[in-house]
């Protein structure tokens, strides 16, 4: 199957950026912060492009909420990074993947410091969160948004997989 293909592809990528030089430790210790507030610097750091303080935010939710950093990269790949680095993209979500992966990689800081030193030196491009709280909160989707919710998963599939045009095969249902 080709995300089975994709997901190597982009381990196999993933590995390459780790052993580079990003794996060192950051210069600070975590800061003694709430896990909410580490996510918050880890995001608008990377957002940023602050190294630095990304680094601190996760080794703070390394230490304190590991799940949580996990998940709040996959959350900064899409919503901050998006279509501006595919390549990033992709190994944050191959990064995000297995903690077996990243334990074969050489653990889970080594890994963690990587991919955000990565993040924060990528391009970012917010269209894509953009264009989610604007499907959200546009008036005139309204109708469209309690139909579409309202559609099988297998109907949902079948719009976004179509080769007719997006909204033609929305209009349909």
């Amino acid at each position: 199957m080709n995300k089975d293909v994709i997901l190597q592809q982009a381990r196999e990528q993933l590995a390459e950026v780790v052993r580079g030089p990003h794996t060192e430790t950051p210069v600070e210790p975590p800061f003694p912060m709430s896990p909410w507030l580490a996510m918050s610097l880890l995001q608008k750091a990377i957002r940023r492009g602050r190294t630095d303080l990304a680094l601190i935010a996760a080794a703070t939710l390394l230490r304190d909420a590991p799940d949580r950093l996990w998940r709040r990269i996959g959350i900064v790949a899409f919503e901050d990074i998006g279509v501006a680095d595919l390549e990033t993209l992709q190994l944050a979500m191959a990064a995000t993947s297995s903690k077996a992966f990243r334990a074969k990689l050489g653990g889970e800081w080594a890994v963690a410091c990587s991919i955000v030193a990565q993040m924060s030196m990528a391009a970012k491009c917010r269209a894509a969160d953009d264009l989610v709280m604007a499907v959200q909160h546009h008036p005139s989707l309204r109708e469209a948004r309690q139909v579409l919710a309202e559609l099988p998963t297998r109907d949902l599939i079948a719009i976004a997989m179509g080769r007719d045009h997006l909204p033609l095969r929305a209009l349909v249902h």
